[in-house]
């Protein structure tokens, strides 16, 4: 038992060092290729250069069984900090990119939610904990995240209610109930109906917040 616990351990860890690896040194690869004349992109082309590297490192590290995550993250702060012009040109084209995949992933979680998913599957006690999550756990985490911060009142209420809105918790939530994991699916209903509690209290308020900020800021630009 020790011995097979140990192995996974090692696994574990060979995952995780693989996986910087890969994100590391692909970018570096590549990006050392592109600058040679001979090998440079065409001007036209060189945002999906960034896009080449993702796709590279994500089959590095899926035929290597490295960790994708630390693969892609690793990646994305080698291609910004050794080549800022990919970042640069990569920007317009990657938020694009972004929110179509974005709109997928919120498509797919979205075609999971049934009536029977909110009412009858969830229990009163799971009804309280989303509620709880973001009236009081969400607040309170930026809340503290604020301590320093030279942020006027308004601002600080604001940003407790609104923001940062992370898009990650949809992809957790899909990522646990294909874990396998005995409780999987229980907590992808209760992840999910925190997202739409909160996609329904945020949405249906942003508009009015905003319009406040702004008749604040021309009141104070007139005066």
């Amino acid at each position: 038992m020790a011995g097979g616990t140990e192995t996974e351990g090692w696994a574990l860890a060979g995952e995780i060092f693989l996986g910087i690896a890969v994100g590391v040194v692909v970018p570096l690869a590549v990006i050392t290729l592109d600058r040679l004349p001979f090998l440079k992109a065409e001007s036209k082309l060189q945002p999906l250069l960034t896009v080449s590297i993702g796709l590279l490192v994500l089959a590095i590290c899926t035929a290597t069984h490295a960790n994708l995550f630390l693969g892609a993250f690793s990646a994305g702060i080698t291609v910004a900090s050794r080549g800022p012009e990919y970042r640069r040109e990569f920007e317009q084209f990657g938020e694009l990119v972004t929110e179509i995949l974005k709109l997928a992933a919120i498509l797919v979680f979205g075609a999971l939610i049934t009536p029977d998913f909110l009412f009858q599957e969830i229990p009163l006690l799971g009804w309280v904990f989303a509620i709880l999550a973001i009236l009081v756990a969400r607040p309170a985490a930026l809340l503290v995240s604020f301590v320093g911060a030279n942020l006027p009142g308004k601002q600080r209420v604001a940003a407790r209610w609104f923001g940062p809105k992370g898009f990650a918790s949809v992809v957790y939530g899909l990522l646990v109930l294909e874990s396998g994991i005995v409780e999987a699916d229980y907590v992808f209903h209760l992840v999910g109906l925190v997202i739409v509690l909160s996609i329904l209290a945020h949405s249906s308020t942003d508009v009015v917040i905003a319009r406040q900020f702004d008749e604040a800021e021309s009141y104070e630009q007139t005066t």
